[in-house]
Order: structure tokens, then C-alpha cells, then sequence
């Protein structure tokens, strides 16, 4: 009884293992989603009001992932400071210290910092030229990383359900 009891529990955390990393990759993907729709939501209320960007980042749009959010009212704070540093330095210096806390890889994370020279150009022309590469870039990225997602969580939920099989057998 207690050996099919101990069975149970390791199937049970073997698959609820291959459940929290298929979450994670999900997430994963729908933060670059919402990494992608801040960019573009930015261009658009910059191109239409005319705010400046420390008013855009610090109330008028707002991200729906809190991290995201956080980001984006430490930006505006230092933008209002008026300190001696470029509104891109500032972008790339809170977007470096947030890659963690977002769960950003390298590549995701250069391309999220690059995106303050979309927004603090010297021209608009030049913002939307760099903006528009910024968002291609992005999307090649979105795209490879939803291709990867399927193969990925087959393999882990495969791994996890035989490993823990495995240790049901070594167990009995």
C-alpha cells in the first residue's frame, strides 16, 4: 500500500514538474508579447500626443506584467530627475538591471536595451527607422522562441514522466 502510495506521489510530482515548465515557457513568450506591444503602444502615443517620454512611461501606458510595469516607472523617475545621462543611457541602465527579474536571455535582453534608441533618437525619422528594425528583430525572436516552445515541452514533459517511471521502478 504504501509502495503504490509513493508511486502515486512521484507520478504526480514528475508531471506537475512538466506542468510548471511548460508554464514558465508560456509566460516566458507572453512577456516578450507584452515587450513588444509596450514598443509599439510607445511609438504610437509618442507619435499622436507629443508627451514626452518620462509622461508616456509613467502613467499613460501602462504594461499589464507588473515587472514590466516596475521598469517602466523607474525609467520615468529618472527621466524627471533631468540628470546629466541620455534618456537611452537611462533606458539601457534600468533594462540592464531588470534582465533578471524579467527572466530576459541574452539576446531578448540586447534587443529590449536597444529599443531606448528607438524612442531617444535625434530625429523621428531616425526613432521610427530604429524602431521598426528594433520590432523586426523582435519578431524573428518571438517567432524562433514559439518554434522551439512545442519541441521543448514535448521533450521535457516526455524526460520528467520517464524519469519519474524510472524511480517508481528503483522504488518497488
Amino acid at each position: 500500500m504504501l509502495k503504490l502510495l509513493g508511486s502515486l506521489i512521484v507520478i504526480t510530482a514528475s508531471t506537475g514538474f512538466a506542468h510548471c515548465i511548460r508554464k514558465d515557457m508560456t509566460e516566458h513568450l507572453k512577456l516578450l508579447y507584452e515587450i513588444r506591444r509596450l514598443l509599439v503602444a510607445l511609438s504610437c502615443e509618442a507619435a499622436c500626443s507629443m508627451q514626452p517620454m518620462e509622461v508616456l512611461l509613467g502613467g499613460l501606458i501602462r504594461p499589464t506584467d507588473v515587472r514590466l510595469a516596475r521598469a517602466c516607472r523607474e525609467i520615468a523617475g529618472r527621466l524627471m530627475e533631468k540628470c546629466e545621462r541620455t534618456g537611452e543611457q537611462i533606458w539601457r541602465e534600468v533594462f540592464a538591471s531588470h534582465v533578471k527579474e524579467l527572466g530576459l536571455r541574452g539576446e531578448e535582453a540586447e534587443i529590449i536595451q536597444n529599443a531606448g534608441c528607438g524612442f531617444f533618437g535625434k530625429s523621428v525619422e531616425e526613432n521610427k527607422k530604429q524602431l521598426s528594425l528594433t520590432l523586426e528583430h523582435l519578431d524573428f525572436v518571438i517567432e524562433r522562441t514559439r518554434e522551439e516552445q512545442g519541441e521543448k515541452q514535448r521533450v521535457y514533459q516526455t524526460v520528467s514522466v520517464m524519469c519519474g517511471l524510472m524511480l517508481i521502478i528503483l522504488l518497488i
